[in-house]
C-alpha cells in the first residue's frame, strides 16, 4: 500500500479528506514530536552485530544504523524532513570470509526500553537452545 497526499491542497490521506482541524492538528503534532531510541546487539556466537540510534525532534529524523554480517560492516547515516529523507554518509568495509561461528561467545544485546542482557548457548538442554546469563 503506498501512502499517498494529494499534491494539490493537501487534504486526501488514503483517500479521506482532512478538515482544516485535522490538518492543523497535525501540523501541531509533527512540529512538537520528540523521541529517541537506541538499540544494539553484538553476538559473539554468530559474528554479528547490528546497532540503530534515532532521534525525532519537531519534523526533523535524523539516525545511524550499522550492520556487520563476517562479510562486511555496513554503517548509515540519514536524516529525514520536509525535503523527504536522506543517506548522508555511509560507509562499507570488507571485514571477513563470512561469519565464524563461537560456541562459548555470547551475545549482548542493550535497547533504550528493554535495558541490557547477555545470552549463551545452553547444550545441557535440547529444547533452549541458549540461557539468559542476567546477573
Amino acid at each position: 500500500m503506498k501512502l499517498n497526499r494529494q499534491v494539490d491542497d493537501n487534504r486526501q490521506f488514503l483517500g479521506n479528506a482532512l478538515t482544516d482541524e485535522e490538518l492543523e492538528l497535525e501540523r501541531q503534532q509533527n512540529e512538537n514530536a520528540k523521541y529517541s531510541f537506541g538499540t544494539k546487539v553484538d553476538d559473539e556466537i554468530n559474528d554479528g552485530a547490528f546497532e540503530r540510534t534515532e532521534t525525532r525532534d519537531g519534523t526533523k529524523v535524523t539516525g545511524k544504523y550499522s550492520y556487520s554480517d563476517g562479510y562486511v560492516r555496513r554503517t548509515v547515516e540519514y536524516e529525514a524532513d520536509e525535503n523527504g529523507y536522506r543517506v548522508v554518509k555511509e560507509d562499507m568495509e570488507v571485514i571477513g570470509d563470512g561469519p565464524q561461528f563461537n560456541p562459548d561467545g555470547q551475545a549482548d544485546i542493550a535497547g533504550s526500553l528493554i535495558g541490557q542482557y547477555s545470552i549463551k548457548l545452553d547444550n545441557s538442554d535440547t529444547k533452549q537452545h541458549y540461557k539468559d546469563i542476567r546477573q
